[in-house]
């Protein structure tokens, strides 16, 4: 990621994600991003599912005939989000979109025929019990979608200074050659906030090569992403390295380093959940404060 022109928030009129404008609208200014806000109408999800993903983006689909009450909602729904963006993003480049259909899946699609830099969204579901405040939506977003996803999770006993002014960021990485990606955002936000910047390289134990990751060797593949977003590696960028791929030395870390921003890789497989997949899922619901994966 060396760039960042499209941003996607997902707004379903909840206090959550309205919640997360201020934030939404601070990295749109601060990359000079445009913002596509995107509703999805699910009124009946057993007969509405949505898009598929390979649904080309110009095609012309058949409307959904609602009944005339459920076109009236529809109708409310698109014209509040209209008023809602006019509020919020009124001083930025915008567009408004309601699709029908189901939300992950809506959200998909959309983030595909947009060419979409980075989503944001919440990751607050409907559990009534900690382990289940992921949102199965944001779940299959992460797992599904390829572009950068930030999250948060809004939590009473973490509060930012302002929306999304970074002064510490954690970079978590394996230092594999498909990380390169993750190291190249950490460079691109390091530099867009002035930031401090932490590499914490997570060593696998079984891992053959570990000898070869070594504080200069994760310094020279960061002056490599660098060199990509066209800055240059600044002096006092920390490096750690850990054993084994526990979560709680991220959050720990990240603790200590009074991060505010984690940004972390998502692993590359897809179809399945893998480890790095469900390992994430744990640092986001874990974390006092924004997760961006890549």
């Amino acid at each position: 990621m060396n760039h960042l022109r499209r941003i996607l928030f997902p707004f379903a009129f909840s206090p959550t994600a309205a919640s997360l404008a201020p934030s939404v609208n601070e990295m749109a200014q601060r990359f000079d991003a445009s913002v596509i806000l995107v509703n999805a109408f699910n009124p009946v999800p057993e007969y509405v599912y949505g898009p598929a993903p390979e649904t080309p983006c110009g095609s012309n689909e058949r409307p959904i005939l609602f009944s005339p009450a459920l076109q009236q909602v529809r109708n409310r729904e698109e014209r509040c989000l209209e008023e809602f963006a006019q509020a919020h993003f009124s001083g930025i480049r915008h567009t408004e979109r309601i699709v029908d259909g189901n939300p992950a899946r809506v959200i998909e699609w959309v983030a595909n025929c947009e060419d979409i830099d980075l989503v944001m969204m919440p990751t607050l579901g409907l559990g009534r019990f900690h382990r289940f405040l992921f949102s199965s939506v944001t779940s299959k977003i992460l797992h599904d979608v390829g572009c950068p996803v930030w999250t948060s999770i809004p939590k009473l006993e973490r509060a930012w200074a302002s929306p999304s002014e970074y002064y510490s960021i954690l970079c978590a990485t394996r230092m594999s050659p498909e990380e390169d990606v993750v190291l190249e955002t950490a460079s691109l936000f390091a530099q867009a906030y002035g930031a401090r910047l932490c590499l914490l390289h997570i060593q696998s134990l079984s891992n053959e090569d570990s000898e070869q990751c070594t504080p200069q060797s994760i310094r020279q593949a960061f002056g490599r992403a660098c060199s990509t977003v066209g800055w240059g590696i600044s002096p006092d960028v920390c490096v750690r390295i850990l054993n084994g791929k526990k979560t709680s030395d991220i959050r720990q870390t990240a603790s200590e380093q009074c991060a505010d921003l984690i940004i972390v890789g998502r692993g590359r497989e897809r179809g399945v959940f893998s480890r790095a997949f469900s390992q994430l899922c744990t640092i986001i619901r874990e974390s006092r404060c924004p997760v961006l994966s890549v």
